[in-house]
């Protein structure tokens, strides 16, 4: 495999949008008309934040194909007595292709992250994995927090991974 890491650029935004349609079609969150009305919400809000440098990524490629990405949000936290930074990173959209999986991508993504973090100064990172996923998270040192959520809106469902978290 001949798979190269870059930095992402605003051009890749479609392909950002896309590896997040197909990361919660695997998940099987959503519907195809919530997915639809997801990525068209996505867009502009990425586009926006790409541009700005908020929002940064990366990208493996092989053969001039991406096959797995990585985004870092820089957003706006509460300072704690843990750290008085109010900045925090937030690692989403990680997502490799069904047929690289398993190669080690997503540690690469991850781990090219975790630097461009320390370049930046953020001392926290915050990740929502998926189940499959936990575990390659845990082993980069994240760990599980107390973090609960409340859905306000009877009109939403609730995935199978949040109440798999919360069981009793």
């Amino acid at each position: 495999m001949n798979a190269t890491l870059r930095p992402s650029t605003p051009a890749d935004l479609e392909t950002h949008v896309a590896h997040r349609l197909a990361m919660f079609r695997t998940m099987k969150v959503g519907t195809e008309e919530g997915l639809s009305r997801m990525a068209e919400a996505f867009r502009p809000q990425l586009r926006t934040w790409l541009h700005t440098g908020q929002c940064r990524g990366f990208i493996v490629e092989e053969d001039g194909r991406a096959v797995a990405s990585v985004l870092l949000l820089m957003r706006d936290a509460i300072p704690t007595p843990v750290t008085p930074l109010s900045v925090r990173g937030y690692l989403f959209n990680i997502y490799t292709e069904p047929t690289h999986r398993r190669r080690g991508l997503a540690a690469r993504l991850t781990d090219a992250v975790l630097e461009l973090a320390r370049e930046l100064g953020l001392e926290i990172l915050e990740v929502h994995a998926s189940l499959e996923a936990e575990g390659l998270y845990q082993r980069l040192g994240f760990m599980p927090t107390s973090e609960m959520r409340l859905v306000m809106s009877a009109g939403i469902k609730t995935p199978k991974q949040w109440k798999h978290r919360h069981q009793p």
